[in-house]
């Protein structure tokens, strides 16, 4: 059963795909905030009795820093899914590329969402989204 282009549809894959994302985003939420307390706590080891800390305290704010990015970043992508952007397919593959890299369960995901984004049906909806934009 192909699919017709409507711009105002969004497939079942695609609203499937968007939560992933949105899940994703969450739990690299809650990462940097797990990851913001032993930072704070360092911060303040390293102002009140070693200054070696803030090495570790740097080194903690950067992993949190960068998993706020990924947060971002998958809520940006997962939102442009749910609106049906056409960058946001070409984000979404990106990110599944990425994806690939942690086996097995990123291995999967990652293959998944790629084939499912580069059916021709899939695209032709993304693309009549382009040209109706």
């Amino acid at each position: 059963m192909s699919v017709q282009p409507n711009q105002n549809q969004r497939p079942d894959g695609v609203t499937l795909i968007a939560i992933y994302y949105f899940l994703a985003s969450l739990l690299f939420l809650l990462g940097t905030l797990f990851m913001a307390l032993p930072t704070g706590i360092l911060g303040i080891v390293g102002l009140t009795e070693d200054a070696g800390a803030f090495i570790g305290m740097f080194a903690l704010g950067v992993i949190a820093m960068a998993m706020m990015a990924l947060c971002l970043l998958h809520l940006i992508v997962g939102y442009g899914l749910w609106t049906m952007r056409p960058w946001a397919r070409m984000a979404a593959m990106a990110l599944a590329i990425v994806a690939l890299l942690f086996a097995p369960v990123g291995t999967v995901v990652g293959a998944v969402i790629i084939w499912y984004l580069i059916k021709p049906d899939v695209t032709a909806l993304f693309e009549a989204r382009r040209q109706a934009d």
